[in-house]
């Protein structure tokens, strides 16, 4: 009895470490693959990167974070290169504001920037949000090549690198600064909005940003968006009523004193999937060792994803954070590659969850198009974990 035990403790275990391992195989065989019957997913995100449509950089993030990490995981400049010329694309098609034609948006001036095609109230503007999507991958990126070294290389990369880092500087981050102080006399008003998910992505940014401009200002507001965005995710989380030991939170401020953040009329409890730009941002706050966020809130926030969000009979997740349902966007909470996968870092039994879960879920991987993203998160927390 106790060999059987033994054997089946084992079994148990060697399906558990398989399943941790061939991450980049996995990514390879996805990346490579054909997603038409004319281009591979590796053409089809580069092809979507220039199209100047602001509204396919939300698309077209995901990539940027995805190839971000197998790049540090593998030093593959196969993928730096693939990223380099994506980054490219999306700042090539980049043009003067007030000349873009059919450009919509009040405010229209000298920076650069796009517009968007989608046909929603977006169409024929430029976004703030749909900007944040791909510059705070963006962002890492460049903070992520010159941690590496990459950018002593040669004289070339040295110069790729800081006229990037110039245009962001000058195009992304300056320019909304400029017009939100014009739109509502406040200059971070614009980055951190009524929405939790919105003002991540500007709080990822500055993040990284601080660390790579060598402009004074831009670093003090950098700090700034951060600290104001950090207070203000504090006061949203609140214990669990069935899990004090896990959080919840809303989608809009709770409260907004002290800070340039818009207040809304009516809270809306965070769905899952929103919530997952919020995890990214935290996750990275976390590794760059920003002291707002503590083992404890990282604990808290894997509870939430193990007492909350999973539910083990269906081996699905919630599509809101406290465990309820969706009415507008049901089984969406099943998007957990961007941010929430990664919680696995912190936690042991959250990483194990996810494993399993593509192991036994990869229908739901497929369903939501996060395989990409999944197999970068795992193969990233692999790394991090033996350095």
């Amino acid at each position: 009895m106790k060999a059987l035990v033994l054997i089946i403790g084992f079994l148990c275990f060697f399906s558990n470490v398989r399943s941790q391992q061939n991450w980049v195989n996995d990514f390879n065989t996805k990346y490579y693959s054909l997603c038409t019957s004319e281009s591979t997913l590796r053409e089809y995100y580069q092809q979507r990167s220039a199209t100047g449509d602001a509204s396919e950089f939300m698309g077209v993030n995901k990539i940027i974070a995805t190839l971000t990490s197998m790049y540090v995981v593998t030093k593959n400049d196969a993928y730096l290169n693939d990223q380099i010329k994506i980054i490219n694309n999306i700042l090539s098609t980049a043009a003067v504001s007030k000349t873009i034609p059919n450009n919509r948006y009040a405010l229209k001036d000298d920076y650069m920037g796009w517009i968007s095609q989608a046909l929603d109230n977006a169409y024929h503007t430029e976004s703030v949000l749909f900007e944040g999507y791909a510059f705070r991958y963006i962002v890492q990126f460049l903070y992520e090549i010159k941690k590496s070294g990459w950018t002593d290389r040669s004289d070339k990369n040295r110069e790729w690198y800081e006229s990037t880092l110039h245009f962001v500087e000058k195009n992304v981050w300056e320019k909304w600064i400029k017009r939100s102080i014009k739109s509502h006399a406040a200059p971070y008003k614009t980055f951190l909005s009524s929405r939790t998910h919105k003002a991540s992505h500007w709080a990822h940014i500055g993040l990284f940003l601080k660390e790579l401009t060598i402009i004074p200002e831009i670093k003090t507001q950098c700090q700034d968006v951060i600290n104001m965005f950090d207070l203000l995710m504090h006061r949203n989380l609140v214990s669990n009523a069935k899990f004090p030991d896990a959080y919840t939170w809303n989608a809009t401020w709770d409260s907004v004193g002290g800070t340039q953040a818009e207040a809304s009329a009516e809270s809306e409890i965070q769905d899952v999937n929103h919530g997952g730009h919020v995890m990214s941002y935290i996750v990275n706050a976390k590794r760059q060792n920003n002291p707002n966020w503590t083992n404890e809130n990282m604990q808290s926030l894997c509870n939430t994803v193990k007492k909350v969000m999973f539910r083990e009979s269906t081996l699905t997740f919630s599509d809101n954070v406290d465990g309820t349902a969706s009415i507008s966007r049901p089984g969406w909470g099943n998007y957990q590659s961007e941010g929430w996968a990664m919680l696995g870092l912190f936690d042991e039994q959250t990483h194990n969850l996810y494993l399993d879960f593509a192991r036994r879920r990869f229908d739901l991987l497929e369903k939501y198009s996060q395989e990409i993203e999944y197999y970068a998160d795992q193969a990233l927390i692999e790394y991090l974990q033996s350095q």
